[in-house]
């Protein structure tokens, strides 16, 4: 049995699961029972979108046995003219608690779920279809147009993965599980994808600890974000291209870019690989182009059957000039070099405190590898494949500032944490001088058998392992060599 690899999974387990269980507990603490952060935008977007799909949705309180209902008018006169009515209906059918929204033109209940058919059935027998809507499940937040937002100045497939834990119940933990889970398996890929490049366990786990510790992760990965799934689409599409791929990885930087456009900005390094690798023309553009653009479109279209086609792409480009605009005077602006130094933090949630934080001493590392890169190059060639998705995302960043869009903030980080991650493990561990600590690991244990043969000579002698006779006076100890020892470092 190969111990070493024994203890490799064994650590490797201890993180990965850790990290997840810990996760977890906060993201389904009750303090978090509501929207976190920008979960106000992506979760009713997603309720929104399922709705147009004709998806019903579902939300219990475990306290009451009551099923959440939104009641939405069409207009505010409508619901000037409806809204009292609506109300004593709902009393009728034992409502246990009622949301009155202010900014837009809607009413929240929770009705007994033995109840709720009925309480239905009388809103459409009373009320006129033209004049209302009703949208089962969670509360909305209080936003103004909330109930017709759809995110379009984002792609849709964080939000398709948002809808996948609300298809099981429409309630907080769930919208944030398979952000929870984009975590867990994130963390494997780095696990793997420096192991691949540098066939080191060590190198491998020093990576893993850089991405399950990361702040950034942590914190977008316990609210339901879309930087957690752009987050972990690059880390796919590393590992995919470190395993040489790249028709895969071409789809999985689709993918990304269908998360958030962010995904696609290590898409270069795709480029100068196939470059490289391909050796004609069809296999180039099916890895450059063909597969991104499949991996694109394909989580896309929810939204094309919700909203159409046309109007999906219309506005698809609209959103670029969305991205390239600022947003005026935001409070926890950070644009992307202050990520390098944790300069502003983004606030998620107060009590219990959620920050997204970056780590100084992983990025700016990045720059201190770039002077070390041609060594560990030459050493590890695959290294350049995180090395460059880090700087060509970090340049796609600077580019998008130049051209208008100055409102940044320290969660796009989120999507460099698994290139340098990978980045880290494989450069510390061929930089450091790992012999300083073998041959100190040696010293140790020689010292540790002097001692013990030391004390168990004593004690065969009827001597006090002490060192001191009955009066109290010092012996003289006559240190004896253990043979073999004193002479192995020679």
């Amino acid at each position: 049995m190969n111990w070493k690899r024994v203890a490799f999974i064994i650590i490797s387990e201890l993180i990965i699961i850790g990290s997840f269980g810990y996760l977890y507990g906060i993201a389904s603490q009750p303090k978090l029972r509501d929207y976190v952060g920008d979960e106000v935008w992506y979760v009713p977007a997603s309720r929104n979108i399922l709705h147009r799909l004709g998806v019903e949705l579902h939300y219990v309180n475990e306290t009451t046995n009551a099923e959440g209902v939104n009641v939405i008018f069409s207009n505010t006169s409508m619901r000037i003219k409806y809204q009292y009515s609506v109300e004593k209906i709902a009393l009728r059918y034992n409502a246990t608690y009622e949301k009155k929204y202010l900014k837009f033109p809607g009413v929240y209940f929770e009705i007994p779920v033995e109840n709720l058919g009925a309480f239905l059935d009388e809103l459409e027998r009373e009320i006129p279809s033209d004049a209302y809507y009703v949208v089962t499940g969670y509360w909305y937040p209080d936003k103004e147009n909330i109930q017709n937002y759809l995110n379009t100045e984002h792609p849709f497939l964080g939000k398709d993965l948002i809808m996948l834990g609300m298809l099981i119940e429409d309630k907080p933990i769930n919208w944030r599980l398979p952000g929870l889970i984009a975590f867990f398996i994130l963390n494997v890929l780095v696990l793997l994808t420096a192991y691949k490049i540098s066939r080191s366990y060590l190198a491998a786990l020093i990576a893993l600890l850089f991405s399950a510790a990361d702040p950034t992760l942590q914190a977008t990965a316990v609210a339901a974000m879309l930087d957690i799934h752009v987050a972990f689409f690059v880390a796919l599409f590393m590992a995919l291209l470190v395993f040489e791929r790249r028709y895969s990885a071409g789809f999985a930087v689709g993918l990304a870019a269908a998360a958030k456009l962010s995904g696609a900005f290590g898409w270069p390094v795709l480029l100068v690989r196939a470059f490289k690798r391909e050796n004609n023309l069809p296999s180039f553009l099916f890895t450059i182009a063909a597969f991104p653009a499949i991996g694109f479109l394909l989580p896309n279209v929810p939204a094309m059957m919700a909203i159409g086609i046309e109007k999906w792409f219309r506005e698809f480009l609209g959103s670029f000039r969305w991205h390239l605009s600022s947003k005026g005077g935001h409070p926890a602006a950070s644009p992307f070099w202050q990520w390098f130094i944790n300069k502003k933090a983004f606030a998620l949630h107060y009590d219990p405190n959620i920050f997204v934080q970056t780590d100084p001493f992983l990025l700016l590392a990045m720059v201190v590898f770039i002077f070390a890169m041609p060594w560990l190059y030459r050493r590890k060639p695959k290294i350049l494949v995180p090395f460059g998705i880090f700087w060509s995302t970090v340049g796609f960043f600077a580019l998008q500032y130049l051209l208008g869009g100055t409102t940044q903030f320290s969660f796009y980080a989120t999507v460099l944490v698994p290139p340098a991650a990978v980045t880290m493990g494989v450069a510390l561990n061929e930089l450091l001088n790992w012999d300083a600590f073998r041959e100190s690991r040696e010293f140790y244990i020689e010292w540790g058998i002097k001692v013990k043969n030391r004390i168990i000579g004593r004690l065969g002698r009827g001597e006090r392992p002490t060192g001191r006779d009955d009066q109290g006076t010092s012996e003289n100890i006559e240190e004896k060599p253990i043979t073999g020892l004193e002479t192995s470092r020679k």
